[in-house]
């Protein structure tokens, strides 16, 4: 162990519910009641929720569902957390037809109009959540992370 390394700097700390749930209804419209049965937990930068039960004195590396991370003042979902939670969002969701969503999860980005709010958003394909999308001046830049990118000349069945 180098001599900087505390047993606590690791730990998840209990993130208060109702602040998090504030944020998912602020940004995107999904009803505060849906987050009622989990807990968040934070470590560094990063909130994970988790089932609404205490979590045992052990030593963690991950636990439940990584929802989204902190960089400064702005936060980020994760798109693991809009496939779950997305459903429930009407406001800041981009509805793509089959040949967009393909760019998208190709992990490009493509000029697409949209009546949303500059940021993060949840991106749709025939009524189910892709992941999360970044919004910005007429263009749309897929957030999926690099191993859950389709890339290639093969036909999608989508």
């Amino acid at each position: 162990m180098s001599p900087g390394w505390s047993k606590d700097r690791n730990a998840f700390e209990l993130e208060d519910r109702s602040k998090i749930a504030r944020l998912w209804q602020e940004r995107f419209g999904i009803p505060m009641q849906v987050f009622d049965c989990f807990c968040f937990y934070r470590r560094a930068q990063n909130v994970w929720a988790f089932s609404d039960m205490a979590l045992p004195k052990l030593r963690y590396e991950a636990i439940g569902l990584r929802m989204m991370n902190f960089k400064e003042e702005h936060w980020k979902p994760t798109s693991c957390a809009l496939q779950v939670f997305g459903r429930h969002a009407t406001k800041n969701v981009v509805h793509l037809p089959s040949e967009q969503s393909r760019i998208f999860f190709a992990g490009k980005s493509q000029v697409l109009e949209a009546k949303v709010e500059p940021g993060y958003v949840v991106v749709f394909y025939n009524g189910d959540v892709l992941g999360c999308g970044l919004y910005s001046h007429g263009t749309l830049v897929s957030q999926l992370p690099k191993e859950s990118r389709i890339i290639g000349d093969a036909e999608m069945d989508i």
